[in-house]
């Protein structure tokens, strides 16, 4: 008999594997869930071409299209979780393709809402919210949408165009991930006892938080060797995706393409502009944390391939899932009984795909499932870092949970401004459960060291790609012409300011922007930012107690995606468009950092 974590085999499907049968108890079930979408998809077409008649067809529609979305989910999360269960099982897989197609049918079917509703005459949506109560009530913020984007939306022939292109457009960012992940075989490189060893993109993140520097040097070459080798290739790849974006801003009337960007994520360009703004001002803070590694490293001069190595990190501790559990729980208890309660009935009733097993997805993620209860996939194999991803993706869990019970289908959606936000917030208060309570300063030094580790490249680090991108845009947009040596000089000045002259910057360093994927999907990185900053400020309201804020907070998860997401935010008194929330951010790592500082002087 296998043995997984001291748990039977023959134990994991009753306690530790997801209950499939929640969504559907067999596949007739599925076969009559699937029957009623084509049904009803029949029936959500009868309103194409009437719902400028009256607000009524309008309610209809949308009472319609929820019926829709939910059969969809329900459909689409079953044959993904069974496949993702077992990715080897054929059966699975047929399923999963066939699902596929179901929603692609059912998203031609539903196109024709958005385009009709917004070629109605100005001032037609408005009356109707006005008029229509039940309409206002269930679905205001997706017509207010839909009214806020009208200006930049097109003639119909024109959207049509654009349509048919949309795959070229894209073309740039297939062709990169296809050049790089499966054309890139990086140089090998020597072992501490001469061996050979192999590069990838995934060894080459364990490569830079190796302890020998050599193997950090030799990694670092050879992955921007081939970077080099192919940077006008790449260059070329990138600025067509670039002038694709900046020509769709233009043609949409949007004031750039940073505009265009931040109106789609319901964001706005102040908040990036704030963002890199208070981050510039704080940069100290970053070279202050550089020094530091540089003498727990114990080396004269910190080169950029250093900065990844946790000079303090420990042997790996065995945590046990449901040593894990306990240690998850014990740190979010402070959010309040109605919270944990959640959290304990959903650990404890198959909500969480919990072992790492052969031809299982890899990863971990939290699917929400609006008419059932969200499911959670992880992969634990008792480390410090399983244990924190639980945290995390209870998080979103949690979000789900409440935007699902309190919200139609269609509300309970959030936005990626704020989808981090409730994630991050259970791995803060997480690491300073485990750091208040550990009594060894050099364990303790460990765990604020980590969380130093983890702001660092998420609001320095991804603030600096931020910029990168900003700087790109705008040349383009004021029609200047770029070479692949114009982008390495931008990032490689950018890397100056953002490390300072403490820190050696390696020539290679400027291919580094070469490599970023995210880039290709322009203005993506500046909400990793924004998250965090978004998080801190919450989880430190929620360990100061500040009375009534757990209510307020979880009552804003309940709100899903119902309001705009920075409205939801300033709920919870984060208003991004602000400076000082950001210093709030930067306030708790600096006191972090000195506490770190204090603990391994002592």
């Amino acid at each position: 008999m296998i043995e997984c974590n001291n748990i039977k085999e023959e134990n994991l499907m009753e306690n530790y594997e997801w209950n499939l049968e929640e969504i559907f108890k067999n596949e007739n079930e599925l076969e009559e869930a699937i029957n009623k979408l084509y049904k009803e998809i029949e029936n959500i077409k009868k309103y194409k071409g009437i719902l400028g008649e009256s607000s009524d067809n309008v309610l209809k529609c949308h009472q319609n299209l929820t019926v829709l979305l939910e059969l969809e989910e329900v459909i689409y999360a079953y044959a993904m979780l069974k496949y993702h269960k077992d990715m080897s099982n054929s059966n699975s897989i047929k399923l999963y393709k066939r699902v596929e197609k179901i929603v692609s049918d059912l998203s031609s079917a539903i196109s024709f809402i958005s385009p009709e509703l917004s070629g109605l005459e100005d001032g037609k949506l408005e009356q109707f919210l006005e008029e229509n109560e039940t309409l206002r009530t269930e679905f205001n913020k997706t017509i207010q949408d839909i009214i806020k984007e009208k200006k930049h939306i097109l003639s119909a022939e024109v959207e049509e165009v654009l349509a048919n292109y949309s795959e070229i457009f894209s073309a740039s960012e297939n062709a990169y991930d296809i050049f790089t992940n499966t054309e890139f075989e990086y140089p090998s490189i020597k072992g501490e006892n001469g061996e050979e060893l192999e590069v990838t993109d995934a060894l080459f993140s364990r490569y830079l938080s190796d302890k020998n520097p050599n193997i950090r040097k030799q990694a670092f070459e050879s992955v921007y060797s081939l970077y080099k080798k192919h940077i006008n290739t790449i260059t070329e790849l990138y600025l067509t995706r670039v002038k694709a974006k900046v020509i769709n801003s233009k043609l949409r009337k949007y004031k750039s393409s940073l505009d265009l960007a931040t109106s789609g994520d319901d964001s706005t360009v102040e908040v990036y502009d704030t963002l890199l703004k208070v981050v510039n001002k704080n940069l100290n803070l970053n070279y202050d944390y550089m020094e530091t590694k540089r003498k727990l490293l114990n080396i004269d001069k910190l080169h950029v391939y250093d900065v990844y190595v946790n000079a303090l990190e420990e042997e790996e501790q065995n945590i046990s899932y449901e040593d894990g559990k306990k240690t998850v729980l014990s740190a979010l208890n402070i959010m309040g009984k109605d919270y944990i309660d959640t959290v304990q009935y959903a650990l404890d009733h198959n909500w969480v795909d919990v072992f790492e097993k052969k031809n299982k997805m890899s990863g971990g993620y939290s699917m929400g499932v609006h008419s059932v209860h969200p499911y959670i996939l992880l992969n634990y194999i008792n480390t410090s870092r399983d244990v924190s991803t639980l945290a995390h993706e209870l998080g979103h869990t949690m979000h789900s949970f409440y935007a699902s019970k309190n919200q139609n289908i269609i509300n309970a959606n959030y936005t990626i401004m704020v989808a981090e936000v409730a994630s991050t917030v259970n791995e803060i208060l997480l690491a300073n459960y485990l750091i208040n309570k550990e009594t060894d300063k050099t364990k303790k030094a460990v765990l604020i060291n980590e969380q130093l580790d983890m702001i660092r490249a998420t609001l320095i680090r991804q603030s600096m790609f931020a910029e990168f991108e900003k700087d790109v845009h705008a040349k383009i947009e004021a029609n200047e012409s770029l070479t692949s040596e114009n982008l390495n000089d931008i990032y490689y000045e950018l890397v100056k300011k953002y490390f300072g002259e403490n820190v050696i910057i390696d020539e290679d360093i400027k291919y580094e922007w070469a490599r970023i994927p995210h880039f290709y999907r322009c203005f993506y990185v500046y909400k990793y930012a924004t998250g965090i900053t978004s998080a801190i400020v919450i989880a430190n309201k929620i360990l100061n107690h500040e009375p009534g804020y757990v209510e307020k907070y979880i009552n804003m998860l309940s709100l899903g995606g119902a309001k705009g997401s920075l409205e939801l935010l300033k709920m919870v008194d984060v208003d991004l468009e602000k400076e000082d929330t950001y210093e709030i951010a930067f306030d708790y790592f600096r006191k972090n950092l000195e506490e770190l500082n204090k603990l391994i002087n002592d």
